[in-house]
């Protein structure tokens, strides 16, 4: 049974495309089963319609790409280095009043925790589009991303097991973005950098519990996730907007 065209998901592409053949089990830890059912009741007990989001889903991504990395090379005077300089500053000082932005507006918000959260939250969406959940995923995703992920789910023949086998390097904040809209409507966007291993496993729709056993393959994963909110709205919650692209410099080699 082929299954690589079956996965079309984005937050399942990578790993699945190096799955082949293969369907297994999924081993979920303990822990992870226990602490799932408190964080999905937090995401949902928060949770705006999507008619009330659709203003801020329309509006965009306030940056699409990540700078390249600052080099000392970069220093040598010469016309491209000035240039390059120039847009380094700039991106920092846009970082840099985002940040300010987010704190003044969010009391307490910190890049650390904030990461920490973001990531068990793409744990939670990886799983729930796994299994076709489309309810939940209703709650954590932009009405865009909704629209692709379903579509993707409906499309398929199979449901999937999915898991996180290990965090490879802890989730970064790589870039904020605030924009206003009109008078004090302001929007937020964090890009954070998820780097996993992860494990995807075919399931026939409706035979969970028949599962054949086999021999999962696991696949680094690294994506770059934008999580987004209304931060001059204190009722709103974050949640995941879509995806950029990975950056030449930080594929996966």
């Amino acid at each position: 049974m082929a299954t690589v065209g079956l996965f079309r998901g984005p937050a399942l592409r990578s790993a699945a495309a190096a799955l082949g053949n293969r369907t297994s089990p999924a081993f979920y830890q303990p822990i992870q089963r226990l602490a799932a059912p408190a964080v999905l009741y937090g995401a949902k007990r928060f949770v705006r319609t999507d008619v009330e989001r659709l203003f801020v889903q329309e509006f965009g991504l306030l940056c699409k790409n990540i700078p390249d990395p600052w080099k000392a090379s970069d220093l040598i005077p010469t016309r491209d280095s000035f240039s390059r300089i120039k847009k380094y500053a700039t991106e920092r000082l846009l970082d840099v009043f985002s940040l300010l932005t987010l704190k003044y507006y969010l009391d307490g918000w910190k890049k650390k925790p904030f990461a920490a959260d973001a990531e068990e939250l793409y744990n939670l969406m990886n799983e729930a589009y796994a299994q076709g959940n489309i309810k939940y995923l209703e709650t954590v995703c932009a009405p865009s991303m909704i629209g692709t992920l379903k579509n993707e789910i409906k499309s398929r023949r199979y449901d999937f097991e999915w898991r996180k086998e290990s965090t490879l390097t802890p989730a970064k904040i790589v870039q904020i973005r605030c924009g206003r809209i009109a008078g004090n409507y302001t929007v937020g966007q964090v890009v954070v950098r998820m780097d996993q291993e992860q494990t995807v496993s075919a399931v026939a729709r409706g035979m969970r519990s028949q599962i054949k056993r086999g021999n999962p393959k696991t696949t680094h994963v690294r994506e770059y996730v934008v999580f987004q909110r209304t931060v001059t709205d204190p009722n709103e919650p974050w949640f995941i907007y879509g995806k950029i692209p990975v950056p030449s410099w930080d594929k996966i080699r």
